[in-house]
């Protein structure tokens, strides 16, 4: 297959399926490799919704290696792109609930007004 498609809406290519690889390694609990894949990608070809998706999995992936900072800052970016997405996604949530309980009394206004936009105040 030859570049990224929009066939009948159904983005698929070369890019989609490197952002597979990312959630794959997400999942698998390879932080590394989900980030190394994901900083070599160019998802500016696809749907706002698949940019944030990418991004929601870079997040979990930077929360893993308990990179806090950039993993709040690529679910910002997550909720520029698409924020009806983010808000009811539970993977992100369930990521901005963890970043608040890491970050406790001193977790950042940024992060506190994204998990009460998200409904994903920390319990």
């Amino acid at each position: 297959m030859e570049g990224d498609r929009n066939d009948f809406g159904l983005e698929f290519g070369p890019t989609n399926v490197e952002i597979q690889a990312v959630a794959t390694s997400v999942e698998h609990g390879d932080a590394g490799e989900a980030i190394d894949i994901g900083q070599e990608l160019d998802p500016s070809c696809l749907s706002s919704e698949r940019q944030a998706r990418l991004l929601m999995y870079l997040s979990r992936a930077y929360l893993q290696r308990r990179q806090t900072q950039e993993a709040q800052d690529c679910l910002l970016r997550a909720e520029e792109l698409a924020p009806e997405m983010l808000h009811s996604h539970t993977d992100a949530r369930a990521t901005i609930r963890e970043l608040l309980l890491i970050s406790g009394d001193s977790a950042p206004a940024e992060l506190v007004e994204l998990a009460d936009r998200a409904g994903a105040e920390a319990s």
